[in-house]
């Protein structure tokens, strides 16, 4: 089972994320991943309730109804904003509740690392990557006992000569995240590239180029004029 995003996505991954498994977005700022998160809350919201967990403020009403959501999608959106790791470690531990009581039907957290980011140091990081790794284990049971979709935005960095990109906590999210997907900006304003990194049945370095709109996110399709 997927729930479609309404973006180039669907097409990436059969259909949309699955339905009882962590999908984990991740790329540059900018990149598009509040854009995706946004047109999956809304396609959810058209029957269900969606718990949408936002740690950077980056929901944007203007953009949510740029993209097609209206006032009765946001009556069934339980909207939730920490402004501190720890404030996101007790939401997450009391989200099962939540699912269960309102029949949410997607769980969106953008993003799951910010917070962790500003929050970990040389003496906190084993402390600060357990809570991480116990947060990814409840959204994992919720997911698979409740049959409801969990997406995730994630961040990136660079290191080497080359400059070369790893998302945020990587080795916590490789582990519990059953897709990973990368997005890329390329250089045409507006362009992006989305690239399964992990998935169950959908082989590695597939990928789809899209562009960001007012409206929507629509698929680039090469060679066609």
């Amino acid at each position: 089972m997927r729930l479609m995003t309404n973006t180039p996505l669907d097409k990436l991954l059969s259909g949309g994320i699955e339905t009882d498994a962590i999908t984990n977005v991740y790329g540059p700022a900018g990149c598009g991943k509040t854009n995706i998160a946004l047109c999956a809350t809304i396609v959810c919201a058209e029957e269900r309730k969606t718990v949408y967990i936002d740690t950077e403020g980056s929901f944007s009403l203007d953009r949510f109804k740029q993209l097609g959501g209206n006032e009765n999608h946001l009556k069934n959106i339980i909207f939730m904003e920490p402004h501190a790791w720890k404030e996101q470690h007790a939401l997450v531990q009391k989200l099962e509740a939540v699912v269960k009581k309102e029949d949410a039907g997607l769980i969106v957290i953008d993003s799951l690392v910010a917070l962790y980011r500003l929050e970990l140091d040389n003496e906190n990081f084993q402390l600060i990557n357990k809570q991480l790794a116990t947060q990814y284990s409840i959204l994992s049971m919720i997911c698979r006992k409740y049959k409801i979709p969990v997406l995730v935005t994630n961040q990136v960095y660079g290191f080497g000569k080359d400059e070369q990109v790893e998302l945020t906590s990587r080795a916590i999210a490789k582990y519990w995240s059953k897709a990973l997907i990368e997005l890329k900006k390329l250089d045409k304003p507006g362009s992006r590239v989305a690239i399964v990194r992990k998935h169950r049945s959908i082989a590695e370095g597939k990928s789809i180029e899209f562009e960001i709109t007012e409206a929507k996110l629509k698929e680039v399709r090469l060679g066609l004029f």
